[in-house]
């Protein structure tokens, strides 16, 4: 009996470390990369080889799991049995860790989605060594599948490279565009249908969940915030443009793979700034509205959409057109009996629909002048 307490208290010693050591990976994971980290390689490992690693490295962790889960199980436990899979699973958390800042060597974006996809699979490590130890492994078969699950997860949404990280976020950013403009319209849409509630105490609850106000728009909001509607859909319709024009042509890296990631890693913070911006915008469209706040939203939206177009359209990310291979694509065009067709250029694109911003703004500003200036609001 004395033997079978030694070997759980060792199985219990086992799992602290095992806890402590995924809070110091889970810290570590916290910390932004320097250049000292990776002074001290001898070589730079391949972008490959990272990714077989830390592959390699959520199988033994799956793997380790199983094996700590059933030598633990309350109906059967075997303490001596878990000595071993515990240890291993704890190398496999620091190495897990190491191996994810590594990718910061091939783009800090592609290294910030590999440390969310690692931390979450050593938090649910951690939660389960918790368990077994607060709680005898009472809920052992919840705990086991969450680290599973992440495990999973991360398998399945590892980037490839940084180019595919940088799209991830485009995209998640995105659908919360278009969630913004799905607002405006339904401003536009339910401005005459609903009622005006009267209930100034509804009104404030409202606003302080952060669903706006609930006042019905007046003759001269809803002329407002019909003519930004356009002013959203161009930026909107401008941002999403930026995946398969700039984004998605990047299938051949360039030469110089340091310069293409300096590039792209600055986009998504720009991705988010636009985002931020909209969001602004709708928020000041709210009833009532104020023509100073909403003239500044606007103002920011287009120093921010001016930005990205700066940043996407570099040489590095979209290279000017290429007008023998235009005429190329032309004349193959013609002999195939398909027409005369001009060789879409990307550049123009965008171009053509900052224009387009630009012209909805200074309708809108105008708008907003001449309002104040005839005491409207």
């Amino acid at each position: 009996m004395s033997a079978l307490q030694t070997d759980h208290d060792r199985a219990l010693a086992a799992l602290r470390a095992l806890r402590g050591t995924c809070t110091a990976a889970i810290d570590a994971l916290q910390q932004p990369s320097t250049a000292e980290q990776f002074s001290i390689l001898a070589s730079r490992p391949t972008l490959a080889v990272i990714h077989k690693d830390f592959q390699s490295l959520l199988t033994l962790i799956y793997t380790s799991t199983t094996k700590v889960t059933l030598v633990l199980r309350p109906t059967e436990p075997a303490p001596n049995a878990a000595l071993a899979p515990i240890r291993d699973l704890g190398t496999s958390i620091t190495s897990l860790a190491t191996c994810a800042t590594l990718f910061h060597l091939y783009g800090t974006t592609l290294a910030s989605e590999t440390r969310l996809l690692a931390s979450d699979v050593i938090e649910a490590v951690r939660s389960l060594a918790m368990m077994f130890v607060e709680d005898a492994g009472g809920d052992y078969l919840v705990r086991t599948g969450a680290v599973h699950d992440m495990v999973e997860k991360a398998r399945r949404e590892l980037p490839a490279d940084n180019i595919a990280a940088v799209r991830k976020r485009w995209r998640a950013d995105r659908g919360m565009l278009e969630d913004s403009l799905e607002d405006i319209n339904a401003m536009v849409e339910d401005a005459g249908e609903g009622e005006d509630l009267d209930a100034d105490e509804l009104d404030d609850e409202w606003d302080e969940l952060g669903f706006g106000s609930t006042k019905k728009m007046s003759d001269d909001e809803l002329e407002r915030t019909k003519k930004i509607q356009p002013l959203v859909r161009f930026v909107t319709l401008f941002h999403k443009r930026v995946v398969p024009d700039v984004l998605g042509s990047l299938s051949n890296p360039p030469p110089s793979t340091d310069a293409l990631n300096q590039a792209l890693d600055i986009l998504p913070s720009l991705s988010k700034s636009v985002v931020v911006a909209v969001e602004e915008v709708v928020a000041a469209l709210y009833a009532p509205q104020k023509p100073a706040a909403l003239a500044a939203s606007i103002s920011t939206l287009v120093e921010t959409i001016h930005a990205v177009h700066t940043s996407v359209t570099v040489d590095m990310l979209l290279p000017p057109a290429d007008l023998e291979r235009a005429m190329g694509a032309l004349s193959m065009d013609s002999s195939k009996g398909g027409g005369e067709k001009a060789a879409k250029d990307p550049r123009k694109w965008f171009e053509s629909c900052l224009a387009q911003i630009d012209k909805s703004a200074k309708a809108v500003g105008v708008m907003l002048q001449d309002q104040v200036n005839n005491g409207t609001s």
